[in-house]
């Protein structure tokens, strides 16, 4: 195990690594500062729960204020004899309770406003003006002491009667409401905090925002608190829980305002900490150059010894497809070890798929090109040339035109078959030859089976193409297309060149093929599997026009809409096209 190189290497940086980490664990301060900032968690839990009492009593002795008014007699005036008072008796009732709570709110001064609600009437008297004009809907569902508003503020009230099982038809003859706004707390939480270090936040239990400050500036310094972001998420997760505790960026404290639904969270500061923790920051410095040190050796090694062999590799194994080679170049045979030993197995694997697939393909190529030239060789020409010539002389002795025009025809179709061998004809030559091969099948079917053949385009009638490409697929609608037609079967034949591509298109309107039979040649056709007789020309056909003209060109095969089927073959033939 202990001889491999690699291996070697590899322990040498994982000591390395963990050394560095051993030291810097070994010296750091963590146990130190921990007992430091158990003692500071401490003291602000204390701090904490000594302010929350202070806010509850304010709160508790708000709320039964607030109760005994319920029995204030300018507001049992207002509420039971509102009918048979007079006007100046109703204003010196309302002057009378409003300056009762004004008074109230005076003494509270956490209140920011106590206003006197009768739904009823739909009036309300404030400490603030004796009866305000506009009243605000309510919903008195629950009937709730405490609730906290989308805004911020703190609500607290007091319902006459209060319903044990309350339901939306049933109104209240008035409540006595209590607004707690940030503003009023801002002052609350100073006061409160006196000359302690820090700040004190008042937050909402579900959502983690911060409704109030001791501060003046409450934007500013939530900003500057962000021990505040890791409160909010303990608020969010805490369930049942009464005091959360934080320690990170900074220390913070929070105790529960159940009442309220509201969290007093105090967040005492870093700058404190920094004085007695400046010897073990002078050392976490000196560790952290000294841990720092060490990386970058290791970086360097490991560079050295790993990622640039491994890189090799790698960029070896791309798929590019303009790459010129998938080599490795191998390492100087002074320093081999096992990365050296993969370069040199890789780059032998390589040359030898390489010969395998060159090898490959010209066995495909050769075996292509034996079978053309046997198609072409198993008619002996001249036997063939003589024959015919006879059957014209004989038919033109016998005036019949019909089987001398054949017997012509025919002729020109073996002559142009058995002589063009591997060298290019012109379009037009092949388009000729179809002319011959339709005349052939138009004496053969006669009215059963029409045939149309389009015009060729100028552009490409004296361009070079394969010999013998474009006939098979006409001879495929006659003998598949059109093999079951007993009468008014049609074969449309049509050209177009459009940008570079010559577009050679026959139509039937036979009986087409199943979609699964459609799917089932098409796929067989590009994996090149074809091997049934009946279409074995056209298989060579599409294997012909692929390595000769690339893979843009081939055939395509589909149904038409109006029923029969279509096969189109289309062929590279612009400029700069190799065709040779």
């Amino acid at each position: 195990m202990f001889k491999s190189k690699t291996f070697r290497k590899m322990l040498i940086s994982i000591t390395l690594v963990c050394f560095c980490f051993y030291g810097i664990g070994l010296f750091s301060n963590l146990y130190s500062r921990r007992v430091l900032a158990n003692q500071i968690q401490d003291t602000l839990d204390s701090k904490v729960r000594f302010w929350e009492e202070q806010l509850e009593q304010e709160v508790t002795s708000l709320l039964l204020t607030q109760s005994s008014l319920t029995d204030d007699s300018n507001l049992l005036k207002l509420h039971v004899m509102w009918d048979s008072m007079s006007s100046y008796q109703r204003n010196e009732a309302i002057k009378q309770f409003s300056y009762r709570l004004l008074n109230i709110k005076v003494l509270h001064g956490i209140a920011a406003s106590i206003n006197t609600y009768f739904p009823e009437r739909r009036m309300v008297v404030s400490a603030d003006a004796p009866i305000l004009d506009e009243y605000e809907e309510d919903i008195f569902e629950g009937y709730e002491q405490f609730y906290l508003t989308e805004e911020g503020d703190i609500c607290l009230t007091v319902y006459f009667p209060f319903y044990g099982s309350p339901r939306e038809d049933k109104l209240p003859h008035y409540y006595i409401r209590t607004t707690i706004t940030p503003y009023t707390l801002q002052d609350t939480l100073s006061e409160m905090l006196g000359e302690d270090e820090g700040i004190l936040f008042l937050m909402d239990a579900e959502e983690g925002r911060v409704l109030a400050g001791s501060g003046k500036k409450l934007m500013e310094d939530v900003a500057e608190t962000p021990v505040l972001n890791a409160v909010r998420k303990q608020l969010t997760e805490a369930e049942d829980e009464e005091m959360i505790h934080v320690s990170e960026d900074g220390f913070a404290s929070g105790c529960l305002f159940p009442k309220l639904g509201v969290w007093l969270v105090y967040c005492y500061p870093d700058r404190i900490l920094e004085e007695p923790l400046d010897f073990f920051g002078i050392f976490n410095i000196a560790l952290t150059v000294l841990a720092l040190a060490l990386l970058v050796s290791y970086a360097w090694y490991a560079r050295k010894s790993f990622a640039k062999p491994l890189d090799k590799i790698m960029q070896a194994m791309e798929d590019f497809q303009d790459k010129e080679s998938f080599l490795i170049e191998e390492q100087d045979q002074d320093d081999r070890d096992e990365l050296t030993v993969i370069y040199h197995r890789y780059n032998k694997i390589v040359k030898k798929t390489e010969s395998l697939i060159r090898e490959n393909l010209d066995s495909k190529y050769r075996v292509h090109i034996a079978e053309l030239r046997q198609l072409q060789y198993q008619i002996q020409p001249h036997f063939l040339y003589n024959s015919i010539f006879l059957i014209y002389r004989m038919a033109r002795m016998d005036e019949n035109e019909t089987m001398a025009e054949y017997a012509e025809h025919l002729g020109k179709y073996y002559q142009y078959i058995t002589r063009v061998g591997n060298s290019m004809v012109k379009v037009r030559q092949e388009i000729s030859h179809i002319e011959n091969y339709l005349a052939i099948q138009e004496t053969r079917f006669g009215e059963r089976i029409r045939a149309f053949l389009g015009d060729t385009p100028e552009e490409v009638k004296d361009m070079d193409i394969m010999p013998l490409i474009l006939q098979p697929l006409v001879e495929n609608a006659y003998e598949h297309g059109m093999k079951d037609c007993m009468r008014d079967g049609q074969i449309w034949i049509s050209m177009c060149y459009e940008s570079g591509i010559f577009s050679f298109t026959v139509e039937d309107n036979g009986p087409g093929m199943s979609e699964e039979e459609l799917i089932g040649v098409c796929r067989k056709m590009e994996e090149g599997t074809i091997e049934t007789e009946e279409i074995h020309a056209i298989s060579n056909t599409n294997i012909r026009l692929k390595l000769h003209y690339g893979e843009g060109s081939g055939l395509t095969f589909e149904n038409r809409e109006e029923g029969g089927f279509r096969v189109t073959a289309r062929i590279l033939l612009g400029e700069g096209q190799n065709h040779g």
